[in-house]
């Protein structure tokens, strides 16, 4: 059984931050304020450092080959550190994504077998480097877009992190829905922040676009280089008051993508399965145009933006993105752009760029990554973004699979699923 839960914190703006108008909103990649700065853990008195014994092995859930169950595994090595930017994290409870059953069934994100997969938990710091930002004890959520090392992954028990990509938990937030938002969220912000170049109003700071111009070219992977710094032209950055369309906007990368892209000050329209999810999304500020007939959903959108959306981003598919293709409408000196979180379309389309979120700049570019997850804490702690809704699974790691199956099968639509662990 099953248990869901819904945690909306107040969504209006905490008065501090928003004395007079929407210009004076806190930028998500702004430097911030000295209370959030790290911490020198030599001059913290011994009785506010919790010491920790880490095991050398655990219970983790292993992938032996494609399109089979992951094997709950005992005695499995704890991983260790690295390099000195690197904590160890008792995993407390560890959040579902689509990738982790559909890497399983059609052979892809998998470098490596036998593998540990998972890219979203929340945990305790039980080992941190001298002088971290975080001490042991603290409650942390983790987005660990690195795939690829699988010291980094959530069906364990214990995983290694980089200072950069976790984000100290308020009291306020409960671990299980912690585990829930990271990677939703890492990938909201980078598709709005660099693919679209979206300005949010700063009370400090430059926006994260401006961060990305201040840093040497060969900062950026080679293969994600051009997204990251040539993709949209200045003259073509959204503006206060200009429209954004977000196909699929049931996701937790569509809550956040929406409520971010309102923080900006864009005007959002969300398609939506309306008799579905209309309820929830009712007071979300945006408009909603039903999913059900995308021919009809593209009318009305063109007839709400009366020609003058630039700027779409799904999160389903190739179908529903070139479905949304046929709403924008580059200008002759401004060209449209659509970011695709799941896949492009197959037909390009003039003046219309397409854009895939450049993921692997979170964790391999420090300067990126530590921007996003500190300017999160903050909205966590002010309680500036409502979270998803959550539904727990039972079971512990042993439950993964049960709950992976939901998901193959279509049930999960609106919410999260979390395994406490």
């Amino acid at each position: 059984m099953m248990t869901s839960t819904s945690l909306h914190p107040h969504s209006q703006l905490a008065k501090e931050l928003v004395p007079d108008s929407p210009c004076s909103l806190v930028c998500p990649w702004a430097p911030l304020p000295s209370k959030n700065e790290p911490r020198d853990n030599t001059s913290c008195s011994i009785s506010s450092v919790v010491e920790y014994t880490v095991p050398s092995s655990q219970t983790a859930l292993v992938l032996q080959g494609l399109r089979q169950p992951y094997a709950l595994t005992p005695a499995h090595p704890v991983p260790l550190v690295s390099r000195s930017d690197e904590l160890v994290i008792k995993i407390q409870a560890i959040g579902l994504n689509p990738i982790d059953w559909k890497s399983v069934d059609y052979g892809f994100g998998i470098p490596s077998l036998p593998y540990i997969a998972g890219r979203d938990f929340a945990g305790v710091v039980v080992k941190a480097p001298q002088g971290s930002a975080y001490l042991g004890g603290d409650v942390v959520l983790c987005a660990s877009t690195d795939y690829r090392d699988q010291r980094k992954a959530a069906y364990q028990e214990y995983a290694v992190a980089q200072e950069h990509t976790i984000c100290k938990l308020p009291s306020h937030v409960p671990v299980a829905h912690g585990a829930a938002l990271g990677v939703a969220y890492v990938a909201a912000t980078l598709a709005l922040g660099v693919c679209l170049s979206v300005r949010l109003p700063a009370l400090i700071g430059n926006d994260l676009c401006d961060i990305l111009r201040t840093l040497p070219p060969d900062s950026f992977p080679a293969d994600i280089r051009s997204e990251c710094l040539e993709s949209i032209k200045e003259h073509e950055r959204p503006c206060p008051g200009d429209w954004v369309t977000i196909w699929g906007g049931s996701s937790t990368s569509a809550l956040f993508l929406s409520q971010i892209a309102s923080l900006a000050g864009l005007k959002v329209i969300l398609v939506v399965d309306v008799a579905r999810h209309g309820a929830r999304l009712a007071n979300s500020g945006c408009v909603l145009v039903d999913c059900h007939d995308p021919a009809r959903a593209v009318v009305t959108i063109r007839g709400i933006t009366q020609g003058s959306l630039r700027f779409g981003i799904d999160t389903v598919g190739k179908e529903t993105a070139a479905q949304l293709v046929q709403c924008l409408e580059p200008s002759p000196e401004k060209r449209a752009h659509l970011v695709a979180l799941a896949a492009l379309p197959k037909k390009e389309v003039p003046s219309v760029v397409y854009h895939s979120v450049p993921m692997k700049i979170f964790h391999e570019v420090p300067k990126i990554g530590r921007s996003l997850m500190l300017w999160l804490g903050i909205a966590l702690e002010k309680s500036l973004l409502s979270l998803p809704a959550i539904s727990t699974i039972p079971g512990g790691l042993g439950g993964i699979n049960a709950a992976l199956d939901q998901m193959r099968q279509g049930q999960v639509s609106g919410r999260r699923l979390v395994v406490p662990i």
